[in-house]
């Protein structure tokens, strides 16, 4: 395997599967040019066998860059197996982390075209969840910059809440983002996109003196209470929740961007279906065991969770047994 990489950016990389044949050339140079040649990656595969590799991108620029993996059989290059490598080299001030990569179903098609663009990571794939209850999923949003101040908001409505909704990224920090999918009604969500406002901001105050902020954080104080109502002498004092204030900011004109997420989950019922609602066990003598079988069947459209309790007020039915040795 040869990767040709103008700005060697692409990297071949083997799993454990292939680790036992697998080795990089040592890299040779080039009399003529004074320049080291790319190592070639060597895989010894038996009749019958396969493996798996890892490319690896590592831009240096912030630009869409382009590669290729040619296989080399014996010492002749195949020009039936090419592997085209792209990606996209970014410097976004304002980023999105933790989240799932999408797929491209055109890849192959866009490739042909020389169209296409290296795919953002911007999916969350919630997957099953039961009608009525809390699915939450959290991602890491990061501010870039190393002088600039941001503000994030969310716009989401329900079923998603997103959490913090609004809040202030300062240069270099990140903050956790929590986004909670919770329906009460049969609903299939596919790539529903939801987008964040980003701006930048600056402080009436020096940046050095304002703290982090956002929607989630509150104060807690004790408001005594034992002279308005003697009942609350053991009680003592009572607590105070108050919502922490924005900081007073300004936006920067024509700081305006817009990050957008993706969500896709599938909301329904679990349902289940028994082949008998009934399980009968033969005589069974004391301190022998004997089991019996029966099945369930999952007939719904999400993964079905469940777990087995004892009836209330069931007892067992005591039966006469023979106590007589046998000889």
């Amino acid at each position: 395997l040869y990767v040709e990489d103008e700005h060697e950016v692409f990297f071949l990389k083997g799993t454990r599967s292939t680790l036992e044949r697998f080795y990089v050339e040592d890299v040779e140079e080039d009399s003529d040019k004074n320049e080291s040649k790319p190592p070639k990656t060597f895989l010894l595969l038996h009749p019958g066998e396969s493996t798996m590799l890892e490319v690896i991108f590592k831009p240096t620029l912030a630009q869409r860059l382009e590669g290729k993996i040619r296989v080399l059989v014996g010492d002749k290059y195949s020009d039936k197996t090419l592997i085209e490598l792209v990606g996209e080299g970014l410097k976004d001030e304002f980023t999105l982390d933790g989240l799932e990569e999408e797929e491209d179903r055109n890849a192959k098609s866009s490739l042909e075209k020389d169209i296409i663009d290296a795919l953002r990571v911007n999916h969350i794939q919630f997957g099953d969840c039961p009608v009525g209850k809390p699915c939450p999923r959290t991602f890491t949003i990061t501010n870039r910059t190393c002088t600039e101040v941001m503000r994030f908001e969310w716009e989401a409505n329900a079923p998603f809440q997103f959490s913090p909704k609004v809040g202030h990224l300062h240069p270099g920090c990140a903050k956790a983002i929590t986004v909670t999918l919770k329906s009460d009604v049969l609903v299939t969500f596919m790539k529903h996109l939801v987008k964040c406002k980003v701006t930048k901001i600056t402080f009436e105050l020096p940046g050095g003196e304002v703290q982090d902020w956002d929607d989630q954080m509150c104060t807690v104080t004790r408001k005594d209470t034992t002279r308005k109502n003697p009942a609350a002498c053991r009680r003592g004092r009572g607590k105070v929740v108050k919502k922490v204030p924005e900081p007073a900011h300004t936006v920067v004109k024509g700081s305006r961007q817009q990050a957008e997420v993706y969500l896709s989950a599938v909301v329904a019922y679990a349902q289940f279906k028994l082949n008998t609602i009934v399980v009968l066990l033969k005589d069974t003598l004391p301190f022998q065991t004997r089991r019996a079988t029966f099945t369930m069947h999952n007939i719904g459209k999400i993964a079905l969770e469940y777990s087995w309790e004892e009836a209330a007020g069931g007892e067992a039915v005591p039966k006469p047994y023979s106590t007589t040795l046998m000889r």
